[in-house]
C-alpha cells in the first residue's frame, strides 16, 4: 500500500483484520507498518501509538458486535432472541478471535464518551 492510503481509518481497518490473524495479544505496530509497506514511525502521523490503536481497534470491534447482535435479535423476543443472540456470538467469537479480544480491552472514558459503540452495545443487551 502506497503512503497516500494511510489515514487513521485503513490503519484500524488493518489491525483488526490483523488481530483476527495473529491475535490481539500480538498485535504490535510494526506488524501493522509491516501490512502497508512502510516503518513503524510513518504510522505515528496518523495514532498516536499502540494504546490508542488498541483502543481505537476495541471501539471498531465493539461497534461491529453490536451490529451484529442487534441483527439477530431484531424482532425477536423471549428464547428466540436469546438463541440467536447466544448463535451470533459464538459465531463472532469463534470466527473473529482477534475482535473478541478486542472487545473486552479497556478503553478510555474519554473515547467511550465519543464514540456511539457503546451506547448501541448497551442498546442490544
Amino acid at each position: 500500500m502506497s503512503r497516500e492510503r494511510l489515514t487513521p481509518d485503513a490503519l484500524v481497518s488493518a489491525a483488526v483484520d490483523l488481530a483476527d490473524e495473529i491475535g490481539f495479544d500480538h498485535l504490535t505496530l510494526s506488524a501493522l507498518a509491516k501490512r502497508f509497506g512502510v516503518r513503524d514511525a510513518s504510522l505515528y502521523t496518523h495514532i498516536r501509538g499502540l494504546a490508542d490503536l488498541q483502543e481505537r481497534v476495541a471501539m471498531l470491534a465493539l461497534g461491529e458486535w453490536a451490529d451484529t447482535l442487534g441483527a439477530a435479535i431484531a424482532g425477536r423476543s423471549g428464547h428466540t432472541a436469546l438463541s440467536a443472540f447466544a448463535d451470533a456470538y459464538r459465531t463472532l467469537a469463534t470466527g473473529h478471535p482477534g475482535r473478541y479480544a478486542a472487545a473486552r480491552h479497556p478503553v478510555s472514558p474519554e473515547r467511550l464518551a465519543e464514540s456511539g459503540s457503546t451506547a448501541r452495545i448497551i442498546d442490544v443487551c
